[in-house]
């Protein structure tokens, strides 16, 4: 099969920097726009003529913003995928009510429910990336969004090549358009006469990056210089190889430095980081506070500068409070960070299905991963001697699906595994002093409204691994506060 010159670019970038493995199963975001429907179709071709065994899932969020034409959007879309043969995934959401009570901008909530429904996606047809359409003149749209708004040089990096789909996902989001202009993308459609969706959204200055698409850059380009766009992403490229390089030193004085590390805190010795350039130690506490979990977006320059401030002088010690429920105080030359922890008011109440295999979020707790394992060459005893504390094995037969995850009831019961009868969950965390603060977050595995397992506390005998057991699921759960300096 020929190849056009284009197809032949994007795979050159696939390949370089590794996005897409042969094998893969994959979600393409496509919404109708001329950059996704460009993607599958150039995607496609490379599968076949590559022979690269890709299994594609065209991917399609109804936002419900623009009546009847968002349902024509999506009807183009499943004929997309009717014509390349391809499963279609399709979900309707309305974004301004949801805006409306959550109190986001539209864009805003677009967003997140976008890549919510990526994640959704990629979880349940077990694919290891989520491919979108971005191209370069996004990429410099975003830049100038982030000067505007307020940004330091991570920001003006620009929109990562790769990156992980949810804060430690093995999904990764991938954009191999990102070193395509969309004129050329434009010019593949026109040529290989492919229609296409226009929203017509997107030619009115109503939102800020519109504004900048229809208005800012079209000035820069007529009046400053008409490279404009290109010199942007120069930049960001340059800047890209700056960070890259301070990330690794900052995550070079972590390892060196004296730090403690505990559940939802962190402390780190300021004489030993205040020996190192104020930038590094900038990028270090940019390390700490991403280990927390805690949303860098919501941390400021003047955050960051106020903490740094504060380590460099010397007397009596001050606390500070930071977003995300994060308190800091700095005494005796260290400094702490603790962050609130998940009262049971804020843990999910709803119970969520468990994707088997797969990754189930339990936010705002961390994840479930849940694989299915043969008996052969399994040692149970050895197992139970070497078995981490957050996992915990079912008997595959005598599991009923679905299976679901929440927190803790009142009157939840349990037959603990070994012993005869039912206990209620809140005496068996007593008997096994499990602390106050932490018996609303541990994820209860439920089957038939009943729960089969405490994760890292019991399971119920109906369905515990024997030695006859032929095939296990293994459950383990990843709290977002479980990661290492």
């Amino acid at each position: 099969m020929h190849l056009d010159k284009l197809s032949y670019k994007i795979f050159h970038t696939i390949t370089k920097y590794q996005l897409i493995k042969p094998h893969d199963a994959i979600i393409v975001g496509v919404s109708g726009g001329p950059d996704s429907v460009a993607l599958i179709k150039i995607l496609h071709a490379l599968n076949s003529a590559k022979s690269l065994c890709l299994s594609l899932f065209l991917a399609h969020l109804n936002h419900q913003l623009r009546g009847k034409s968002s349902e024509e959007d999506a009807q183009f879309v499943q004929a997309l995928s009717n014509e390349l043969s391809l499963p279609f995934i399709l979900k309707s959401v309305n974004i301004e009510t949801i805006a409306i009570r959550t109190k986001r901008s539209i864009e805003e909530t677009a967003r997140r429910e976008r890549y919510k429904f990526f994640l959704e996606s990629a979880q349940g047809y077990n694919a290891s990336a989520v491919v979108t359409g971005h191209t370069a003149d996004d990429n410099t749209e975003t830049i100038l969004h982030r000067l505007i708004r307020g940004t330091g040089t991570l920001g003006l990096s620009g929109i990562p090549l790769k990156r992980p789909l949810a804060t430690g996902s093995p999904i990764h989001l991938v954009r191999p358009l990102l070193f395509i202009w969309r004129k050329e993308i434009i010019e593949y459609l026109e040529e290989k006469r492919r229609s296409y969706r226009t929203d017509a959204t997107n030619y009115k200055p109503v939102y800020l990056r519109n504004k900048i698409r229809l208005e800012l850059i079209p000035s820069l380009e007529n009046h400053y210089n008409p490279n404009i766009k290109n010199l942007l992403i120069q930049l960001s490229q340059i800047l890209n190889l700056h960070n890259e390089f301070f990330v690794t030193e900052a995550k070079k004085i972590l390892a060196v430095s004296p730090v403690e590390k505990k559940q939802d805190s962190c402390t780190i010795n300021t004489r030993c980081l205040t020996q190192y350039p104020r930038v590094l130690q900038y990028f270090v506490l940019r390390e700490i506070l991403n280990t927390l979990q805690i949303p860098l977006n919501a941390i400021t320059y003047d955050h960051y500068t106020k903490i740094l401030d504060e380590i460099s002088r010397k007397g009596k010690g001050r606390h500070f409070q930071l977003p995300g429920n994060l308190s800091l105080w700095h005494e005796h030359g260290m400094l702490h960070f603790q962050k609130a922890l998940v009262s049971a008011r804020s843990t999910p109440t709803s119970e969520t299905l468990v994707q088997i295999p797969g990754i189930t979020p339990v936010y705002p707790l961390g994840h479930l991963i849940a694989e299915i394992s043969a008996m052969q060459n399994f040692s149970l005893e050895t197992y139970k001697k070497q078995k981490p504390r957050n996992q915990e094995t079912l008997d595959f037969h005598r599991i009923t699906m679905p299976l679901s995850v929440r927190m803790r009831k009142d009157g939840d019961k349990i037959s603990p595994l070994g012993t005869q009868g039912h206990k209620k969950l809140k005496d068996l965390f007593v008997d096994k002093k499990v602390p106050v603060k932490e018996r609303d977050t541990i994820p209860i595995i439920v089957m038939n409204n009943q729960p089969v397992c405490a994760l890292g506390i019991c399971v119920d005998n109906k369905v515990k691994v024997t030695a006859s057991t032929q095939k296990m699921i293994i459950l383990t759960f990843h709290r977002h506060d479980e990661k290492t300096l």
